[in-house]
Protein backbone atom coordinates (compact mmCIF):
# COMPACT_ATOMS: atom_id res chain seq x y z
CA UNK A 1 0.00 0.00 0.00
CA UNK A 2 2.73 2.32 1.26
CA UNK A 3 5.02 1.54 -2.13
CA UNK A 4 1.68 2.18 -4.22
CA UNK A 5 0.98 5.78 -2.72
CA UNK A 6 4.93 6.49 -3.12
CA UNK A 7 4.63 5.61 -6.67
CA UNK A 8 1.37 7.43 -7.44
CA UNK A 9 2.50 10.58 -5.43
CA UNK A 10 5.73 10.68 -7.61
CA UNK A 11 3.81 10.00 -11.00
CA UNK A 12 1.49 12.82 -9.76
CA UNK A 13 4.54 15.55 -9.11
CA UNK A 14 5.87 14.58 -12.51
CA UNK A 15 2.71 14.83 -14.11
CA UNK A 16 1.97 18.05 -12.71
CA UNK A 17 5.03 19.54 -13.83
CA UNK A 18 4.18 18.88 -17.19
CA UNK A 19 1.47 21.77 -17.17
CA UNK A 20 4.35 23.93 -16.84
CA UNK A 21 4.00 22.77 -20.81
CA UNK A 22 0.43 24.11 -21.64
CA UNK A 23 0.04 26.48 -23.79
CA UNK A 24 2.41 25.81 -25.36
CA UNK A 25 5.04 28.79 -25.34
CA UNK A 26 8.14 26.64 -25.71
CA UNK A 27 11.38 28.27 -26.39
CA UNK A 28 11.47 32.04 -26.66
CA UNK A 29 13.23 30.93 -30.19
CA UNK A 30 11.88 31.92 -33.35
CA UNK A 31 9.91 35.68 -33.23
CA UNK A 32 9.28 37.54 -29.77
CA UNK A 33 11.37 40.42 -28.60
CA UNK A 34 13.13 40.56 -25.44
CA UNK A 35 12.08 42.68 -22.24
CA UNK A 36 13.06 46.34 -23.43
CA UNK A 37 13.14 45.76 -26.94
CA UNK A 38 9.91 47.70 -29.16
CA UNK A 39 8.70 44.87 -31.87
CA UNK A 40 6.67 42.04 -31.33
CA UNK A 41 5.69 40.32 -28.17
CA UNK A 42 7.72 40.46 -24.82
CA UNK A 43 10.02 36.99 -23.91
CA UNK A 44 9.99 36.49 -20.63
CA UNK A 45 11.78 33.38 -19.00
CA UNK A 46 9.44 32.56 -16.28
CA UNK A 47 10.63 29.78 -13.93
CA UNK A 48 8.09 28.91 -11.38
CA UNK A 49 7.71 25.77 -9.03
CA UNK A 50 6.75 22.18 -10.26
CA UNK A 51 3.28 21.11 -9.53
CA UNK A 52 0.19 23.43 -9.48
CA UNK A 53 2.21 26.78 -9.21
CA UNK A 54 3.76 25.89 -12.51
CA UNK A 55 0.30 24.56 -13.87
CA UNK A 56 -1.52 27.87 -12.48
CA UNK A 57 0.86 29.48 -15.14
CA UNK A 58 0.27 27.27 -17.91
CA UNK A 59 -3.28 27.99 -17.47
CA UNK A 60 -3.16 31.15 -17.65
CA UNK A 61 -1.39 30.59 -21.20
CA UNK A 62 -3.63 28.36 -22.07
CA UNK A 63 -6.59 30.73 -21.75
CA UNK A 64 -4.68 33.85 -23.41
CA UNK A 65 -4.32 35.99 -20.33
CA UNK A 66 -0.41 36.47 -21.59
CA UNK A 67 -1.00 37.13 -24.58
CA UNK A 68 -3.06 39.31 -24.12
CA UNK A 69 -0.91 41.30 -22.39
CA UNK A 70 1.52 41.44 -25.01
CA UNK A 71 3.97 38.49 -23.53
CA UNK A 72 5.44 35.06 -24.61
CA UNK A 73 6.12 33.21 -21.60
CA UNK A 74 9.31 30.89 -21.78
CA UNK A 75 7.60 28.42 -18.66
CA UNK A 76 10.48 26.72 -16.57
CA UNK A 77 9.65 24.58 -13.64
CA UNK A 78 11.93 24.63 -10.76
CA UNK A 79 11.80 21.64 -7.57
CA UNK A 80 11.61 25.01 -4.75
CA UNK A 81 11.83 28.90 -4.94
CA UNK A 82 15.58 29.00 -3.11
CA UNK A 83 16.92 27.65 -6.40
CA UNK A 84 14.92 30.38 -8.59
CA UNK A 85 17.00 33.42 -7.21
CA UNK A 86 20.30 32.82 -8.28
CA UNK A 87 19.12 32.55 -11.66
CA UNK A 88 16.93 35.84 -11.70
CA UNK A 89 19.68 37.86 -10.04
CA UNK A 90 22.40 36.26 -12.78
CA UNK A 91 19.39 37.59 -15.28
CA UNK A 92 19.41 33.97 -16.83
CA UNK A 93 15.67 34.35 -16.19
CA UNK A 94 13.33 38.21 -15.54
CA UNK A 95 10.39 36.59 -13.30
CA UNK A 96 10.64 33.63 -10.53
CA UNK A 97 7.76 32.33 -9.00
CA UNK A 98 9.12 31.73 -5.32
CA UNK A 99 8.14 30.93 -1.73
CA UNK A 100 7.82 34.49 0.60
CA UNK A 101 10.47 33.49 3.07
CA UNK A 102 12.84 32.65 -0.24
CA UNK A 103 12.56 36.27 -0.94
CA UNK A 104 12.63 37.76 2.37
CA UNK A 105 16.05 36.17 2.93
CA UNK A 106 17.37 37.32 -0.11
CA UNK A 107 16.44 40.63 0.37
CA UNK A 108 17.75 40.82 4.41
CA UNK A 109 21.08 39.34 1.87
CA UNK A 110 20.62 42.60 -0.16
CA UNK A 111 20.03 40.81 -2.87
CA UNK A 112 18.52 42.84 -5.47
CA UNK A 113 15.09 41.19 -6.04
CA UNK A 114 11.61 42.64 -5.99
CA UNK A 115 8.15 40.91 -5.13
CA UNK A 116 5.79 41.95 -8.10
CA UNK A 117 2.62 39.43 -8.28
CA UNK A 118 1.11 37.49 -5.52
CA UNK A 119 1.37 33.17 -5.74
CA UNK A 120 0.09 31.32 -3.82
CA UNK A 121 -2.13 31.59 -0.75
CA UNK A 122 -3.31 29.61 1.84
CA UNK A 123 -7.19 29.58 2.71
CA UNK A 124 -8.87 31.30 5.89
CA UNK A 125 -9.60 30.89 9.34
CA UNK A 126 -10.89 27.78 9.86
CA UNK A 127 -10.54 26.01 6.64
CA UNK A 128 -8.88 23.41 4.69
CA UNK A 129 -5.62 24.11 3.17
CA UNK A 130 -3.38 22.79 0.49
CA UNK A 131 -0.46 22.48 3.18
CA UNK A 132 -0.67 20.10 6.29
CA UNK A 133 0.96 18.63 8.99
CA UNK A 134 0.32 15.10 8.93
CA UNK A 135 1.23 11.58 11.31
CA UNK A 136 0.97 8.13 10.07
CA UNK A 137 -2.28 6.72 10.32
CA UNK A 138 -1.13 4.47 13.35
CA UNK A 139 0.38 7.17 15.41
CA UNK A 140 -0.25 7.89 18.82
CA UNK A 141 -0.04 11.46 18.03
CA UNK A 142 -3.71 13.72 17.73
CA UNK A 143 -2.65 17.76 18.32
CA UNK A 144 0.47 19.50 17.78
CA UNK A 145 1.22 19.68 21.67
CA UNK A 146 2.26 15.98 21.13
CA UNK A 147 5.26 16.69 19.04
CA UNK A 148 7.54 18.05 21.78
CA UNK A 149 10.58 16.19 21.92
CA UNK A 150 9.51 14.77 18.03
CA UNK A 151 11.42 15.03 14.95
CA UNK A 152 9.11 16.41 11.80
CA UNK A 153 10.09 16.29 8.33
CA UNK A 154 10.02 19.82 5.86
CA UNK A 155 10.80 19.83 2.33
CA UNK A 156 13.88 21.99 3.16
CA UNK A 157 15.03 24.12 5.88
CA UNK A 158 15.53 28.20 5.89
CA UNK A 159 11.84 28.01 3.91
CA UNK A 160 8.61 28.78 4.51
CA UNK A 161 7.54 25.24 5.48
CA UNK A 162 10.54 25.33 8.86
CA UNK A 163 8.66 28.79 9.12
CA UNK A 164 4.47 27.60 9.66
CA UNK A 165 5.79 24.18 11.46
CA UNK A 166 7.46 26.83 14.14
CA UNK A 167 5.09 28.77 14.18
CA UNK A 168 2.30 26.12 14.45
CA UNK A 169 4.39 24.09 17.22
CA UNK A 170 4.64 28.14 19.58
CA UNK A 171 1.08 28.30 18.83
CA UNK A 172 0.14 25.06 20.78
CA UNK A 173 2.71 26.05 23.41
CA UNK A 174 5.56 23.94 22.46
CA UNK A 175 8.81 25.27 22.19
CA UNK A 176 10.24 25.22 18.83
CA UNK A 177 13.99 24.24 19.62
CA UNK A 178 12.00 21.08 21.28
CA UNK A 179 11.66 19.84 17.64
CA UNK A 180 13.92 18.61 15.34
CA UNK A 181 13.13 19.61 11.81
CA UNK A 182 14.54 16.95 9.32
CA UNK A 183 14.71 17.78 5.25
CA UNK A 184 13.00 14.58 2.87
CA UNK A 185 11.84 15.66 -0.19
CA UNK A 186 8.00 15.37 -0.94
CA UNK A 187 7.46 12.26 -2.31
CA UNK A 188 9.36 10.38 0.52
CA UNK A 189 7.92 12.03 3.16
CA UNK A 190 4.97 9.30 3.70
CA UNK A 191 7.03 6.23 3.35
CA UNK A 192 9.59 8.40 6.08
CA UNK A 193 6.30 8.43 8.15
CA UNK A 194 5.23 4.79 7.72
CA UNK A 195 8.53 3.28 8.85
CA UNK A 196 8.91 5.84 11.91
CA UNK A 197 11.90 7.90 10.88
CA UNK A 198 9.96 10.99 11.42
CA UNK A 199 6.84 11.41 13.93
CA UNK A 200 5.33 14.33 11.54
CA UNK A 201 5.75 15.43 8.17
CA UNK A 202 4.85 18.91 6.46
CA UNK A 203 3.62 17.98 3.26
CA UNK A 204 1.74 20.36 0.46
CA UNK A 205 -0.74 19.24 -2.20
CA UNK A 206 -1.40 16.80 -4.23
CA UNK A 207 0.85 14.53 -1.31
CA UNK A 208 -1.29 15.82 1.30
CA UNK A 209 -4.72 13.91 -0.48
CA UNK A 210 -2.57 10.64 -1.45
CA UNK A 211 -1.78 10.44 1.98
CA UNK A 212 -5.27 11.09 3.40
CA UNK A 213 -6.14 8.22 0.79
CA UNK A 214 -3.81 6.24 2.61
CA UNK A 215 -5.14 6.52 6.29
CA UNK A 216 -2.94 9.28 7.35
CA UNK A 217 -4.19 11.92 9.42
CA UNK A 218 -4.21 16.08 9.69
CA UNK A 219 -2.73 17.59 12.70
CA UNK A 220 -2.94 21.02 11.55
CA UNK A 221 -3.02 23.03 8.72
CA UNK A 222 -0.17 24.96 9.74
CA UNK A 223 -0.68 27.64 6.86
CA UNK A 224 -3.74 29.12 8.02
CA UNK A 225 -2.53 28.54 11.71
CA UNK A 226 0.41 30.54 11.74
CA UNK A 227 -2.08 33.10 9.37
CA UNK A 228 -5.68 32.51 7.88
CA UNK A 229 -5.10 33.98 4.18
CA UNK A 230 -1.06 33.72 4.57
CA UNK A 231 0.92 35.27 1.52
CA UNK A 232 2.83 31.53 0.78
CA UNK A 233 4.08 32.57 -2.69
CA UNK A 234 5.09 35.06 -5.12
CA UNK A 235 6.73 36.54 -8.49
CA UNK A 236 10.15 37.89 -8.12
CA UNK A 237 11.99 40.30 -10.86
CA UNK A 238 15.38 41.61 -10.39
CA UNK A 239 15.41 45.30 -9.12
CA UNK A 240 17.33 46.27 -12.81
CA UNK A 241 14.71 44.35 -14.72
CA UNK A 242 12.34 46.30 -12.67
CA UNK A 243 14.29 49.54 -13.40
CA UNK A 244 14.06 48.85 -17.35
CA UNK A 245 11.35 47.33 -17.77
CA UNK A 246 7.97 48.69 -15.80
CA UNK A 247 5.30 48.32 -18.77
CA UNK A 248 6.06 44.56 -18.87
CA UNK A 249 5.98 44.06 -15.58
CA UNK A 250 2.80 46.05 -15.61
CA UNK A 251 1.63 43.96 -18.00
CA UNK A 252 2.80 39.97 -16.27
CA UNK A 253 1.17 41.84 -13.10
CA UNK A 254 -2.14 42.19 -14.79
CA UNK A 255 -1.69 38.66 -16.56
CA UNK A 256 -1.48 37.00 -13.01
CA UNK A 257 -4.26 38.82 -11.79
CA UNK A 258 -6.37 38.20 -14.56
CA UNK A 259 -5.10 34.04 -14.11
CA UNK A 260 -6.10 34.19 -10.66
CA UNK A 261 -9.72 35.71 -10.80
CA UNK A 262 -10.59 33.22 -13.79
CA UNK A 263 -9.14 30.84 -11.68
CA UNK A 264 -11.38 31.30 -8.06
CA UNK A 265 -14.28 31.74 -10.47
CA UNK A 266 -13.43 28.49 -12.48
CA UNK A 267 -11.79 26.02 -10.55
CA UNK A 268 -13.74 22.94 -11.61
CA UNK A 269 -11.89 24.17 -15.29
CA UNK A 270 -8.81 24.35 -13.99
CA UNK A 271 -8.71 20.94 -12.04
CA UNK A 272 -10.09 19.70 -15.74
CA UNK A 273 -6.73 21.36 -16.98
CA UNK A 274 -4.96 19.10 -14.52
CA UNK A 275 -6.25 16.34 -15.55
CA UNK A 276 -5.58 17.33 -19.17
CA UNK A 277 -2.72 18.56 -19.79
CA UNK A 278 -0.81 17.40 -16.76
CA UNK A 279 -2.00 13.89 -17.12
CA UNK A 280 -2.74 14.41 -13.03
CA UNK A 281 -5.55 11.40 -12.24
CA UNK A 282 -9.00 12.46 -12.28
CA UNK A 283 -10.14 11.62 -9.04
CA UNK A 284 -7.25 13.40 -7.68
CA UNK A 285 -7.58 16.46 -9.56
CA UNK A 286 -11.09 16.94 -8.57
CA UNK A 287 -10.65 16.48 -5.10
CA UNK A 288 -7.27 17.64 -4.00
CA UNK A 289 -7.25 21.41 -2.51
CA UNK A 290 -6.20 24.48 -4.53
CA UNK A 291 -4.45 27.01 -3.17
CA UNK A 292 -5.98 30.66 -2.87
CA UNK A 293 -4.77 32.48 -5.89
CA UNK A 294 -5.14 36.82 -5.27
CA UNK A 295 -4.58 39.47 -7.54
CA UNK A 296 -2.70 41.85 -4.86
CA UNK A 297 0.48 40.96 -2.84
CA UNK A 298 -0.89 41.00 0.88
CA UNK A 299 1.80 42.99 2.25
CA UNK A 300 0.54 42.67 5.94
CA UNK A 301 0.58 38.86 6.08
CA UNK A 302 4.19 39.38 4.19
CA UNK A 303 5.43 41.97 7.05
CA UNK A 304 4.03 38.85 9.78
CA UNK A 305 5.91 36.02 8.19
CA UNK A 306 9.30 38.52 7.98
CA UNK A 307 8.77 39.19 11.68
CA UNK A 308 8.30 35.01 12.44
CA UNK A 309 11.71 34.98 10.05
CA UNK A 310 13.91 36.91 12.36
CA UNK A 311 11.77 35.46 15.55
CA UNK A 312 13.16 31.81 14.58
CA UNK A 313 16.21 33.09 13.42
CA UNK A 314 16.71 32.36 9.66
CA UNK A 315 17.85 36.43 9.32
CA UNK A 316 19.90 38.29 11.67
CA UNK A 317 18.08 41.58 11.12
CA UNK A 318 14.62 42.91 10.32
CA UNK A 319 13.57 42.94 7.25
CA UNK A 320 11.34 45.37 5.79
CA UNK A 321 8.58 43.91 3.11
CA UNK A 322 8.57 47.75 1.62
CA UNK A 323 12.23 46.96 0.59
CA UNK A 324 11.23 44.15 -1.04
CA UNK A 325 7.83 44.76 -2.74
CA UNK A 326 7.73 47.41 -5.71
CA UNK A 327 4.03 47.59 -6.17
CA UNK A 328 1.45 45.44 -6.40
CA UNK A 329 0.80 44.90 -2.68
CA UNK A 330 -2.75 45.65 -0.72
Amino acid sequence: MRQTMRTTAIAALGALAIAACGGGSGSSEGGGSTAGSSSGPTTLHVQETAGVPSAFVGFGMAKGFFDKQGLKIDLQTSQGGAATVPALVSGKIQVAGSNVVSLLIAASKGLPVEAIAPGTSAHGAGEKDFGALMVSKDSPIRDVKQLAGKTVAVNTLNNIAEVVVKASLEKSGVDPEQVKLREIDFPEMAPALSKGDVDAAFLIEPFVTIAKRAGDRVVDYSYVTTEPNLQVGAYAVSRKFAQENPDAVKRYRAAVGATATYVMAHQDEFRAFLTKQAKTPAKLAKTMELPTFTTKLNTASMQKTAGLVQQFGLVKDTVEVGDLTGGGGA
